[in-house]
């Protein structure tokens, strides 16, 4: 069996895939695929260009504590205190934030974001790469899924990590093209054309969670859009073989601080999965697969 991994996104959230690459490593257990979406593509694509997760802790580490990436200003979408104020103020921001998208494209300008992802990957293409790696993204244009396999690693990562009103979106050739997880959260169907015949999916969500009664039209709006998105993903999911779910609920997408909290999360969930990934590359399982798909 060919093992392809699919690495969903999910903001900071997708420092977990670190942790999650680095205990197959340890276990002897390299994919044949990879492909990455959104936070998942920035880790899938480092992994696949050095075929290793050796460094990509100290590289998110050395990442997130540039100033570079402090010019972000994403810690703005995230506060720790939970007080009425800090609440009332985050609500402001928010508003605020949306308010500004009426004119301008992101709340990142373009400079910025095109030198985030040319210093994380220089002028590397899919060429360069150890590991087969795709990402996807989506063309707000056509309302096509675009899946990249060659030309600039950067570029690509940047379609693909393009969160509508946060990063800018990547135009090539009269293509706009916005985050993959708009249309394609856990790219399973991506790894799967790539070849893959047994994929492990990195899911980073859960099941929604809330409090209270939705005062409003918009918070009530907010609930529905996120069960959607939520019975949307475990479509998804039950097209893979093995899924691992790192406990990261209680982390914001935003908040890049704990980001060795978050890789040991990732850690832990993969450590209980494996059983299930070998299993995965067994001759009864590879039958049984074959036996299913012919019925």
């Amino acid at each position: 069996m060919k093992l392809g991994i699919a690495l969903g996104g999910g903001g900071a959230k997708g420092l977990a895939h670190i942790g999650v690459l680095e205990v197959l490593e340890e276990h002897g257990i390299q994919p044949h695929y990879v492909v990455g979406t959104s936070i998942g593509s920035v880790v899938g694509a480092l992994y696949c260009l050095h075929g290793s997760s050796r460094g990509l802790r100290d590289r998110a580490a050395e990442m997130i504590q540039s100033k570079e990436f402090k010019n972000l200003n994403v810690a703005e979408f995230y506060t720790e205190d939970e007080s009425t104020l800090r609440r009332f103020k985050k609500e402001l921001f928010e508003k605020f934030y949306f308010g500004r998208l009426l004119f301008k494209k992101s709340h990142i300008k373009t400079n910025v974001t095109k030198k985030l992802f040319s210093d994380l990957f220089g002028d590397t293409t899919f060429h360069d790469l150890e590991i087969k790696f795709s990402c996807n993204a989506l063309d707000i244009q056509s309302g096509e899924e675009v899946v990249f396999t060659h030309g600039s690693l950067a570029d690509a990562v940047w379609a693909s990590c393009a969160i509508p009103g946060i990063f800018p979106p990547f135009i090539k050739d009269e293509r706009i093209f916005v985050d993959g997880g708009v249309i394609d959260n856990i790219p399973v169907d991506p790894v799967k054309t790539m070849g893959a015949t047994a994929v492990v999916a990195v899911y980073l969500g859960g099941r929604p969670q809330f409090e209270g009664i939705p005062d409003t039209g918009f918070r009530i709006n907010q609930r529905a859009l996120s069960f959607m998105k939520y019975h949307l993903d475990q479509r998804v999911l039950s097209l893979a073989d093995v899924i691992i779910n790192p406990d990261v609920a209680q982390f914001h997408w935003a908040d890049f601080s704990p980001y060795e909290v978050l890789i040991q999360e990732g850690r832990e969930a993969a450590a209980k999965k494996l059983k299930e990934i070998r299993l995965t590359q067994s001759f009864w399982y590879r039958l049984k697969k074959t036996l299913s798909t012919k019925s």
